[in-house]
């Protein structure tokens, strides 16, 4: 169990150090591609907490990896190189206000894990759902350009 914790930390910082060595432009790239996968996942959960698709805890757990994975990353992807290009929707309150935008990301990231610790039923996945939904949307409308 100790031995794959210390392999999969050593992964994450191998990911974060390949982050940090990437152009602006891949950087840009890589950050709406995951926007694209979370968004996928959020849509893949609304299904759920619809009723529109079945629960399944292991799509739930599934869903919500892909949210901590994004969690994890996030804040890497912003270096002040990638303020512009690339179709970039990021907001200048990014840079303008990094300690607020770090505090956003940081709630994220707590907010999926407790969902994740939480998850045992369709009741809970929900409510961690609800929790993690807010805070996509106030991280969207404070730190994301609208596109027209």
């Amino acid at each position: 169990m100790f031995r794959r914790l210390l392999i999969v930390a050593g992964l994450l910082m191998l990911g974060a150090t390949v982050v940090v060595a990437q152009s602006c432009p891949d950087t840009i790239n890589a950050r709406q591609g995951l926007m694209k996968k979370s968004g996928a996942a959020a849509k893949t959960a609304v299904a759920i907490v619809k009723g529109q698709a079945p629960f399944d805890l292991a799509k739930a757990n599934e869903i919500l990896a892909t949210f901590a994975n994004d969690a994890g990353k996030m804040s890497t992807l912003f270096p002040d190189c990638s303020k512009t290009g690339a179709d970039s929707t990021a907001a200048p309150a990014i840079w303008d206000k990094r300690t607020d935008f770090d505090a956003t990301v940081a709630k994220f990231n707590a907010d999926v894990k407790a969902a994740q610790q939480n998850t045992k039923d369709l009741a809970a996945f929900k409510a961690g759902f609800a929790t993690i939904a807010q805070d996509c949307t106030s991280c969207h409308q404070r730190f994301r350009v609208k596109k027209s």
